[in-house]
């Protein structure tokens, strides 16, 4: 899913509530602006501002459609891997976590490229 469609997702189920940006984001302890690029698909929130913005509209997390039940929770790797983002006490060392994990990933891309050209 990309973030226009969460953003539309999640502005829906705003107004569906009768609710104004200024009051999620209050309720969500963000800043009105955030609220409106993460609407706008400009942004997607971090871990901990999605369950804010989540228990200010009370929506579960399956009606976002974000798709996490297709990762298998039953692998030890991907536990200790959510582990360690749930260990985060900030918005900044989350995001810390993530640089790590988006710059491997495009190492590994990288690599699988390199590879397919060789072959």
């Amino acid at each position: 899913m990309n973030n226009k469609i969460f953003g539309e997702k999640l502005r829906l189920a705003r107004k569906a509530k009768g609710l104004t940006q200024q009051q999620v984001a209050e309720m969500a302890d963000i800043d009105e602006k955030h609220l409106s690029r993460i609407e706008n698909g400009k942004f997607f929130p971090t871990f901990s501002t999605l369950n804010r913005l989540l228990a200010a509209l009370d929506l579960p997390l399956d009606s976002t459609g974000l798709e996490f039940q297709k990762l298998n929770s039953e692998n030890p790797l991907y536990i200790k891997a959510l582990q360690i983002l749930n260990s985060a006490e900030n918005d900044t060392e989350l995001g810390c976590y993530l640089e790590v994990l988006m710059t491997t990933n495009n190492i590994i891309n990288k690599v699988q490229a390199s590879a397919r050209i060789a072959n």
